[in-house]
């Protein structure tokens, strides 16, 4: 086995969470936050009050022990079922499946190059225990839609923790915690991990005051398909206009904002034929 998870159970049935780090390997604000909840465990500070909760805190070693997003290729397009796997990330793409499989609730914590990174959920495949979860997390921003995106990419498959969850019937969440390398993104993963086991009634309490949220839809998926810079530093979440020019090729040509919208994860060190930016707009009626 190449990942290392640890598994707390109660007496009194209840949901099986799953909480995983470092999908991508220069993401460490999760597990870092994974590690202080997880000593709060094994010192018995914390014990669930029913259920289990199980973590994996860093779900690709290699690459967090090297600091970078991937080994072989991204993790979070091929979680599924390998017979034979060829790269280091199918390898631990079988091993995650399982681990999914067995759980009712899994929160995926990320964080993102961005910044001025505004922590932010993808509620990819809402369904009512999504909502609840989400809604007793202090982040403003809840994103959907992403799996419609993907459904108009030959490009890119959506072989994601969440994809893989739903295809178990099970409820996932993915959180974007903030800027890769800030303090604040360890306090959000830390937080959001406490308010899901507070909501789920886990641990006894109650969630922390929560904002007022707002959802944002993603409406399209832009690629870099050749040589070219954006045209401006875009922080994610930044509003754009009708007729601006997002980015410039190097041959002159231009992607144009089509309408009003939101800049999403924009990625100005992005390859060629690599997710260049989003661009997605507020849902007004919820």
């Amino acid at each position: 086995m190449l990942l290392k998870k640890y598994t707390f159970k109660s007496e009194k049935n209840g949901p099986a969470v799953l909480f995983l780090g470092a999908i991508h390997g220069n993401e460490p604000a999760g597990s870092k936050a994974i590690y202080m909840v997880l000593e709060k465990f094994a010192s018995l500070a914390l014990t669930p009050l029913k259920g289990s909760v199980s973590f994996i805190p860093v779900c690709n070693p290699k690459a967090f022990e090297k600091d970078v997003r991937q080994i072989d290729e991204n993790l979070n397009r091929i979680i599924k079922k390998y017979d034979n796997p060829k790269t280091y990330e199918q390898q631990l793409a079988n091993e995650l499946v399982e681990h999914i499989s067995q759980a009712d609730i899994i929160i995926d914590l990320h964080s993102t190059f961005c910044p001025l990174g505004e922590p932010f959920i993808f509620s990819d495949y809402p369904n009512d225990m999504a909502d609840k979860i989400s809604s007793s997390l202090n982040i403003k921003y809840i994103i959907k839609g992403w799996p419609q995106i993907y459904a108009t990419s030959s490009t890119i498959l959506d072989l994601s923790t969440g994809a893989c969850a739903q295809s178990f019937g099970k409820t996932c969440l993915t959180i974007e915690c903030g800027h890769h390398y800030a303090e604040n993104s360890v306090q959000t993963a830390y937080y959001s991990i406490m308010n899901t086991l507070l909501c789920l009634e886990i641990l006894q309490g109650y969630p922390s005051k929560q904002i007022k949220q707002e959802y944002i839809i993603m409406d399209s998926i832009i690629f870099k398909t050749k040589e070219g810079k954006l045209s401006k530093d875009y922080n994610h979440l930044d509003k754009v206009t009708t007729g601006e020019i997002l980015a410039t090729y190097d041959d002159g040509t231009t992607e144009v904002c089509p309408k009003d919208a939101y800049i999403l994860l924009p990625k100005a060190n992005a390859l060629v034929n690599c997710e260049w930016f989003y661009l997605g707009h507020l849902q007004k009626d919820l």
